[in-house]
């Protein structure tokens, strides 16, 4: 794949207006974090093809720590993100970045059993698990209809800062000499001398190395380079926002879900996001809430909770987007020179993205992966886009 030392080896990366040593296509919670890591050893080039950075899939984030969810290399990197969440280095951001939530998921009586059983295991692995009765439930002010008679309390998730972990990545990656061009859709890449050319209608970048961190649009930045033909599968993932009825304080509420996450509610000021957990397959681009995936939200959160609803106060829907195994991929295309794909987060993206870019910054500079990274699976063949394509490894 040629990493970034080799790619220009007489190269002054001190000077952020000399050519970039990496393209990065793409400003989403991907492309910054990873250029966060990179910049200050080579120059770095981030092209966004949004107005803003934050657009798609960044920009609509529930903005929760799971940890614990997703594929196995998803939650290796969560798992791994949590110090750096929890203590940013100095002057990454004015705020911190997580606040307590906490979730608690609820199950009738043919869910009980299962219930305790999994908060067993947890408690065994030292998660902050513990169960709650009806009557510790109704004793938190939870208005639960007659299906509801236990709950799992996890204490662990937190609520996210997006928008300062995305913007604590691009100011600190544009201090350290990185620039960023909004409104630069990638729309042909080929490679000469070594060299990747990559034009936008307002512009043409060169450089040795590029990173595919395009999210949604992963398989067409591959399709147009000619690398593998890695299939990214983007879902549709839709939010309706409703007021919190007259006098109710739900403000220190959990992020409330049943046992198999069909839904799940979280607490935003004074009014309440609804989320059905659907993953519809979608196309590449922006997409937008409809009506009966509002509908099923607002009736699976009202079969556990006795929450009237009389209004939707507005609604959205972002992608998630996922590979086949459900796990990311980093690293370098067998078939395109010089092209790292980073993409496939499914979702995780934000929660991830201190370990998981660290360890496709360590891949892309050549560089062993950290040992505590590499204990925790995060390693160049497991990561590597060749797992999905078994002919090419």
């Amino acid at each position: 794949g040629r990493s970034v030392q080799h790619a220009r080896p007489d190269a002054d990366r001190t000077d952020p207006m000399s050519p970039p040593d990496v393209i990065i296509i793409g400003a989403g919670i991907a492309g910054a974090s990873l250029a966060w890591q990179l910049a200050g050893s080579c120059n770095v080039l981030l092209l966004e093809q949004e107005d803003s950075p934050s657009h798609h899939s960044t920009g609509r984030s529930a903005a929760i720590m799971t940890p614990y969810a997703g594929a196995e290399l998803m939650q290796a990197a969560s798992l791994a993100s949590r110090a750096f969440l929890a203590a940013p280095p100095e002057g990454f951001s004015e705020a911190p970045l997580l606040s307590r939530r906490g979730v608690l998921r609820l199950t009738d009586e043919a869910g009980a059993g299962s219930l305790a059983r999994v908060c067993h295991s947890g408690q065994s692995l030292g998660r902050p698990l513990r169960l709650l009765d009806r009557a510790e439930l109704l004793a938190q002010g939870l208005p639960l209809t007659a299906k509801a008679v236990m709950g799992l309390w996890d204490d662990e998730p937190c609520d996210i800062d997006v928008d300062a972990l995305h913007q604590g990545f691009l100011r600190g990656a544009q201090r350290r000499g990185a620039r960023m061009l909004t409104r630069h859709a990638v729309t042909a890449m080929t490679r000469r001398g070594g060299v990747w050319k990559v034009e936008t209608p307002a512009g043409t970048y060169d450089a040795p190395l590029v990173v595919n961190a395009a999210g949604a649009f992963a398989s067409r930045i591959g399709k147009l380079a000619g690398a593998l033909p890695l299939t990214i599968h983007p879902k549709r993932r839709t939010i309706a926002v409703v007021p919190v009825p007259t006098g109710s304080d739900m403000a220190h509420w959990p992020l409330i879900a049943d046992t198999e996450v069909s839904f799940y509610i979280k607490p935003e000021g004074k009014t309440l996001m609804v989320c059905p957990s659907d993953e519809t397959p979608a196309e590449a681009g922006d997409v937008f809430p409809e009506e009966l995936d509002i509908a099923i939200a607002i009736d699976r959160m009202q079969q556990w909770l006795d929450i009237p609803v009389q209004r939707v106060q507005h609604s959205w829907a972002g992608l998630r987007s996922f590979f086949d195994d459900k796990d990311p991929v980093a690293g370098f295309d067998p078939l395109a020179e010089g092209l790292f794909w980073y993409a496939g987060q499914g979702g995780f993206g934000v929660q991830s993205a201190p370990a998981l870019s660290r360890a496709a910054a360590a891949i892309l500079l050549g560089q062993p992966v950290p040992q505590t990274l590499g204990d925790a699976g995060l390693t160049h063949a497991r990561l590597s886009p060749q797992r999905l394509e078994p002919a090419f490894t």
